[in-house]
C-alpha cells in the first residue's frame, strides 16, 4: 500500500511540475485582423512568458495568403524584428514593417521552441492590405484648405463691406428738403390796386361832331393787400 501511495505521490507531483512549466512557459498574442493601407507602416507585438530562462528560440513567423505552413522572418531593410524584457520572467518581441505593400498581407504569429524542444506559439494576426489613397486624400485636403481660405475671405470681405455701409449711413446727416423759390410766393397773394376810370358814351346822332377827348384819369388813392 505504501507503493502505491509513494507512486500516487508522484505522479501528482510530475503533473503539478507539467502544469506549472505550462503555465510559466507560454507565448501571449492576440488574435486580431487588421486593414494596412499600402505604403503605411505595421508594428506588431507578442510576449514570451519563459521564467527566467534564456536558452528558448524562435521569433515571428508568417504565411502568405493562400500559402501552406509559416516561415520564418528575418530583418532586412523594410522589416525590423527587435525584443526587450518587459520582466524578469517575459520578454515582448516585435516586428516593424515599413512601408507596407500587397506581398506582405498574410498571418503573422509567434513561435518559440523551449530547451525542452517543446514548442509554443501564439495567436495568430490576419493582415490586409488595402490600395494606397495618401496621395487623393493629400490633394483632397490641400485643395479642401485652399476653398476654406477663399471661402473664409471672401466672407470677411462682406462683412467688412457690410460695416462700412452701415457706419456711413449712421454717421451721414439726414437729407435737408429743398427750398422751393414759390413756396413763400404761394403764399402771399397777388397786390391790388384800385384805379378809377372814367368812361365816355357817344352819341350815335352827332356821328359828324368831333368826339372830346377824355382827360386824363386822375388816381386818387390805390390800397395794397397783404
Amino acid at each position: 500500500m505504501k507503493r502505491v501511495y509513494r507512486w500516487s505521490f508522484t505522479f501528482l507531483a510530475f503533473l503539478c511540475i507539467v502544469k506549472e512549466c505550462e503555465l510559466c512557459l507560454s507565448v501571449r498574442a492576440s488574435r486580431a485582423s487588421m486593414f494596412v493601407a499600402e505604403g503605411k507602416e505595421l508594428l506588431l507585438r507578442c510576449e514570451v512568458e519563459h521564467c527566467g530562462q534564456a536558452n528558448w528560440t524562435g521569433g515571428w513567423a508568417f504565411q502568405e495568403m493562400q500559402s501552406q505552413g509559416f516561415i520564418s522572418l528575418t530583418s532586412s531593410e523594410r522589416i525590423k524584428l527587435s525584443n526587450y524584457s518587459s520582466a524578469v520572467n517575459s520578454t515582448q518581441l516585435k516586428i516593424h514593417i515599413h512601408n507596407v505593400n500587397q506581398s506582405d498581407a498574410g498571418a503573422y504569429k509567434c513561435i518559440i521552441i523551449w530547451p525542452t524542444g517543446i514548442i509554443s506559439s501564439g495567436h495568430v494576426t490576419y493582415v490586409n492590405v488595402t490600395a494606397a489613397t495618401e496621395e487623393f486624400s493629400g490633394s483632397r485636403s490641400a485643395t479642401n484648405r485652399v476653398l476654406l481660405c477663399l471661402g473664409s475671405l471672401v466672407c470677411f470681405l462682406v462683412v467688412a463691406g457690410l460695416v462700412w455701409c452701415l457706419t456711413q449711413l449712421r454717421s451721414s446727416p439726414p437729407p435737408v428738403p429743398p427750398h422751393t423759390r414759390t413756396s413763400f410766393s404761394a403764399r402771399v397773394k397777388p397786390k391790388t390796386e384800385l384805379v378809377y376810370a372814367d368812361v365816355a358814351v357817344c352819341n350815335s346822332r352827332r356821328q359828324n361832331e368831333r368826339l372830346k377827348v377824355a382827360p386824363e384819369s386822375v388816381v386818387y388813392s390805390s390800397v395794397h393787400f397783404s
